[in-house]
């Protein structure tokens, strides 16, 4: 006998035995559950697990920084953002949400990564005023060495 919970199909292990084939095709698409007992085990297609504990993960680490900003104190979740102008911590605010929302649509947690690491980047350049002014001076064109095409 097969239930429908949700969007896993239920079944029983003696139902996995019978038409093995069958329910790891299921799940390879969708979540099968495998009742037996007073457990549950679920069969889940191991990049769709990925993606849930990647979505898990972002979604927990924007929650803590959310709660950091709404409570006024010092970000623990991303420490380098003291070093953000105001403006940034704003910028990067909007930016975190926005991202986090298309990588839940989009499952490509790379743009995730990406932004944090760019943010950070940006947070080690403000705390560095040498590297800062290095990469803001104005740089004289004739010293410039031509490259050979």
């Amino acid at each position: 006998m097969v239930n429908t919970f949700l969007s896993d199909e239920v079944i029983s292990p003696t139902d996995l035995r019978t038409n093995q084939r069958h329910w790891l095709d299921k799940a390879s698409k969708n979540v099968v559950t495998i009742v037996t007992a007073h457990k549950q085990f679920a069969l889940i297609n191991r990049e769709r697990i990925s993606n849930l504990y990647a979505q898990k993960h972002y979604s927990e680490l924007v929650l803590r920084y959310c709660q950091e900003v709404n409570s006024n104190v010092e970000s623990t979740t991303f420490p380098w953002v003291k070093d953000l102008s105001e403006e940034e911590k704003s910028e990067f605010h909007i930016e975190l949400l926005s991202c986090i929302m298309q990588t839940i649509m989009t499952d490509d947690w790379s743009s995730m990564e990406y932004l944090l690491e760019d943010w950070k980047a940006t947070a080690e350049v403000n705390s560095n005023s040498e590297v800062a002014e290095a990469l803001l001076a104005e740089e004289n064109p004739s010293t410039y060495v031509k490259s050979k095409d």
